[in-house]
């Protein structure tokens, strides 16, 4: 046996001398010849990767079928089918059992950490499965609770499950399986925890497969924010994988799991829902060009409590998107929460597969931006001294000034990899029910570090409403924007700079909340509702007074064209002959819908 010093005991247990764990000497191998670039292998296997699904809920439960049914041949058939490519089978190593005898550990809990044989021929099946269906197959370790709870002790057993995995499989063909490390490493296992523990279990991995692709994701729930954070171990055949769940205001709204639960109501798919997922994507995609390695969004969705429109628009979207920039990706999830299949009857959520599986673009593409109707900001440009900003020191030293015209934020004392530590706010900030906000900004700083921006509460449990995190800021001045919607009033909302994860000279400029009227409060409701009635081509209302609306949009907000009103006899009348046919338009501001043949 040999023994090997686990980086972060120290750090996350103050005072705590480090101790000396032991594992198996081969744990330590390294891998020679390895090479940064990625191979043309792990490329390929990306690409086949294509559009995939999770088999979510059903092996990462703490026991298979307390969640779900159990996974079945029947499941992966049916994927294949639908025309997906490949699967993703989320896998609690952690947990207990099988979907016959529930009482076991799958894996001892002491050792030699042991898997035990019936949950392995549980997941030979599962492999078996896909490869029959030609899906291509990847497998992880999720839920590790017991890892993210108590890193130092548990970090041999994580380890040697992986030994046990990568010997097992070992004779399975590269281009069939790929091997998922972590999902989502979190609380105790920090990035830097994360960093190393990613680089030691890639290299147990190889010992008995040197070519498998192997699948590494980021810290702090596995989002693009901890992109920055992430030191990729040198290796060819790597996979970055990256989940998005962005904005989550939208993706989680009245999830029952979420605390508090977060109010229904927002709409996805105007132009700076658009814009923004755009962005994020892009982010990613410079990531992975600057690391040459594929991007894999191993894990996005929507809850079906989401506006079924919205919800379709957002999975459309989403994956336009990530196709445009070489991403694979693979839906959460099939049947359970999030899910569009229902075993029952073998019967899918056809609207919502024929949007993830569409090869139509249009929802990615931008039209010209709404103009805002407000910037609700205080001293954005901070003209009139501090006024309206403060600053919050929860966990680091910092000082707040306004110099040169900007917001000077000086970190003197940083927590490492807790931006929240030190943060720049205004609140209260007025937000209301069924508005869509953008916060725009510039940041620069006098060295590399991220920022967090957020829109959120300014009191417990202190959720977002928008966020944009792990954003890369350096010398140069640059531009970012937050958009979101907000369910609900709340008069007690905040503007949010975290910005204490290094030391550093931060300044922050030209702070804007623009705020954009509701566009389209109800998707079907007639003109004549509010008092003008479509006829044909022509628009009519009654009244003295000429209607105060002329812009027709889309569903996303863009300017599509406008009326003009015409007084006749005792009302006016508006026509639509210029008006684009067979499109869905809204009269902006009231949302009365425009169809024109």
């Amino acid at each position: 046996m040999e023994s090997l010093n686990v980086p972060g005991a120290e750090r996350d247990n103050p005072g705590m001398q480090k101790r000396k764990l032991t594992i198996p000497a081969l744990i330590l191998c390294a891998v020679a010849g390895t090479a940064t670039a990625s191979s043309q292998a792990a490329k390929d296997f990306n690409k086949a990767l294509g559009r995939g699904i999770n088999m979510g809920n059903m092996f990462e439960d703490p026991t298979e079928g307390a969640w779900v049914s159990a996974l079945t041949a029947a499941d992966m058939r049916a994927v294949a089918r639908r025309g997906f490519s490949s699967v993703r089978v989320p896998i609690r190593w952690d947990g207990k059992g099988d979907n016959k005898v529930k009482s076991y550990w799958r894996v001892l809990r002491t050792e030699p950490y042991t898997v035990d044989p019936r949950f392995f021929t549980r997941i030979d099946s599962v492999v078996s499965w896909a490869r029959q269906s030609h899906l291509a197959l990847v497998i992880n370790d999720h839920h590790h609770d017991s890892l993210f709870a108590n890193y130092e002790n548990e970090v041999p057993r994580f380890l040697a499950i992986w030994q046990q995995i990568a010997a097992r499989y070992k004779d399975l063909p590269d281009d069939s399986v790929a091997f998922e490390i972590l999902n989502e490493p979190h609380d105790q296992v920090t990035a830097a925890n994360w960093n190393w523990l990613a680089d030691t279990a890639l290299k147990i991995i190889r010992k008995d497969n040197p070519t498998r692709p192997v699948v590494i994701g980021t810290a702090e729930w596995g989002g693009m924010g901890a992109m920055p954070l992430l030191d990729l171990p040198d290796d060819s055949n790597l996979i970055l994988t990256i989940h998005d769940y962005n904005p989550f205001t939208f993706t989680h709204q009245g999830a029952s799991f979420v605390d508090p639960i977060i109010p229904v109501g927002a709409m996805w798919g105007g132009y700076w829902d658009v814009r923004q997922a755009r962005d994020d994507v892009q982010r990613i995609a410079d990531f992975a060009k600057s690391k040459d390695i594929p991007v894999w969004i191993g894990e996005f969705g929507a809850v079906p409590e989401a506006d079924s429109q919205s919800r379709r628009n957002w999975a459309a979207g989403k994956a336009r998107l990530y196709e445009s920039r070489g991403f694979s990706w693979a839906w959460w999830e099939l049947r359970s929460g999030f899910g569009i299949y229902d075993p029952s009857d073998s019967s899918w959520n056809e609207p919502m597969a024929s949007a993830l599986l569409s090869d139509d673009t249009a929802i990615i593409h931008l039209g010209e931006p709404p103009k805002p109707d407000a910037d609700i900001a205080v001293n954005g440009d901070f003209i009139d001294s501090a006024k309206g900003w403060s600053l919050n020191l929860p966990k680091g030293k910092a000082t707040f000034s306004v110099d040169s015209g900007s917001g000077l934020v000086v970190v003197d004392s940083a927590s490492e990899g807790t931006s929240w530590g030190v943060q720049l706010i205004q609140s209260p900030v007025h937000l209301l029910a069924g508005h869509s906000y953008v916060l725009s900004f510039s940041a620069w700083a006098d060295t590399n570090v991220s920022i967090d921006a957020t829109v959120g509460m300014d009191y417990d449990p202190w959720s977002n409403y928008g966020s944009s995190n792990g954003l890369s800021i350096g010398r140069v001045p640059k531009s970012f924007f937050v958009g979101f919607q907000v369910s609900g009033e709340d008069t007690l909302a905040r503007i949010c700079f975290n910005v204490g994860s290094v030391n550093a000279r931060i300044r922050i400029d030209s702070v804007k909340l623009y705020d954009y009227f509701p566009v389209v409060s109800v998707a079907h409701r007639a003109v004549h509702d509010h008092g003008i009635r479509q006829v044909g081509r022509n628009l009519f209302a009654v009244g003295a007074t000429r209607p105060g609306v002329r812009n027709l949009v889309d569903f996303r907000g863009a300017v599509v064209a406008t009326v003009d009103w015409v007084r006749t006899g005792g009302g006016w009348t508006a026509n639509l002959a210029s008006v684009p046919r067979n499109r869905a338009l809204y009269l902006e501001k009231v949302g009365a819908r425009v169809f024109v043949r």
